[in-house]
């Protein structure tokens, strides 16, 4: 049973990278990919006994309430609100925390890279990108969302209080 907990998982993890590439390109986040996120959160929780599903919805809610107030501001995006509610599911209560340093983190580094992507002239597609965000004033942040959350996401799942 372990063994199909940590293969589900590991299906979530590759549904972040998606997320995150699909919002780079194109800044979107579909909804059938935050479904599809849902329902890989119920397939785990099942295989759990839906133990912590009460307090994984708790955190779910604490996630949604200050994006969707930053959405109503224009802040931030509906696809980006409905990502917190579902990684909100996926990272539980015990490792909320750790997501909340690494979104700090991985927030400034991308802040970073935008300032030195505008201050280069060549460059790949990637810095291509990096650049029009800079000057558009745009940012994907799924991207940032779904890098934050990438190891409390493994660290939960793999069972690491």
């Amino acid at each position: 049973m372990a063994y199909v907990s940590v293969a589900v998982g590991l299906i979530a993890l590759a549904q972040l990278v998606h997320v995150a590439w699909h919002d780079f390109w194109y800044l979107k986040i579909r909804n059938k990919a935050v479904l599809a996120l849902l329902i890989t959160y119920l397939v785990w929780a099942a295989l759990n006994g839906f133990s912590t599903f009460l307090s994984d919805l708790a955190i779910a809610a604490l996630l949604v309430l200050p994006a969707l107030l930053m959405w109503l501001l224009r802040l931030l995006g509906a696809g980006d609100v409905k990502l917190y509610f579902a990684l909100g599911l996926l990272l539980g209560l015990s490792h909320v925390g750790l997501f909340v340093i690494f979104l700090l983190v991985v927030t400034l580094l991308f802040q970073a890279a935008l300032w030195i992507a505008g201050r280069r002239s060549e460059g790949g597609a990637v810095l291509q990108r990096m650049r029009f965000f800079r000057s558009e004033k745009k940012a994907p942040y799924g991207v940032v969302i779904c890098i934050a959350a990438f190891v409390p996401v493994l660290l939960r799942i793999m069972g690491v209080p």
